[in-house]
Formats: structure tokens, sequence, C-alpha cells
């Protein structure tokens, strides 16, 4: 029971840095973090916009969901379990698809 501990523990993180990173690639080439808002934005750039989005998705919940906490508890743990839920899957397919990790 151990070692399915450990496993979803590293597919949490690998959710995390995944995500992390995207979103840090993003603020680096474009000058601005990523945030769920840029899709109501119409230009040209939105079928660019809505991967990183999707992408580093889990990371703008948990930080967000950190200064939720303290304003509004129950939504901020709400945006805490959905970030890592989201991180979860994503870690699990990168750990899968990519990596193939069984």
């Amino acid at each position: 029971m151990y070692a399915q501990h450990v496993a979803y523990l590293f597919a949490i993180a690998t959710g995390i840095v995944s995500s992390g990173a995207i979103a840090s690639l993003w603020a680096i080439l474009v000058g601005e973090s990523p945030r769920f808002s840029m899709l109501s934005d119409d230009d040209i750039f939105i079928p660019i916009k809505v991967p990183v989005v999707i992408l580093s998705g889990p990371t703008t919940l948990i930080m967000d969901a950190a200064w939720w906490l303290i304003e509004r508890p129950l939504l901020g743990f709400a945006m805490l379990i959905g970030g890592l839920s989201w991180s979860f899957v994503q870690g699990v397919v990168i750990l899968t698809r990519i990596f193939g990790v069984t």
C-alpha cells in the first residue's frame, strides 16, 4: 500500500512540475503569467493560448488557492483539491504516455 501512495504523490509532483515549467516558459516568452482569463481575449493567438492554459492550469489553480484559503477557506480548499486532482491526471498522462511508466 505504501508504494501505491508514493506513486500517487509522484504523479501529482510530475503534474505540478510540468505545469510550472510550461507556465514559466510562457511567462518568459510573453512577459505575463498564464491565467484563465486569457481565453476570453479575441486575437489570433487563441489556438496557442488554449493548450498553454490547459497545461499550466494546475499551477494556476494551486497558486490562486493559496490566496483564497485566507479570504474564503472553503473556496480555497476546493480550488486546492481541484488543482491537485488536475495535476494528478496530467502527471499520470505524462508518466504513462511519454515515459511509459506503468
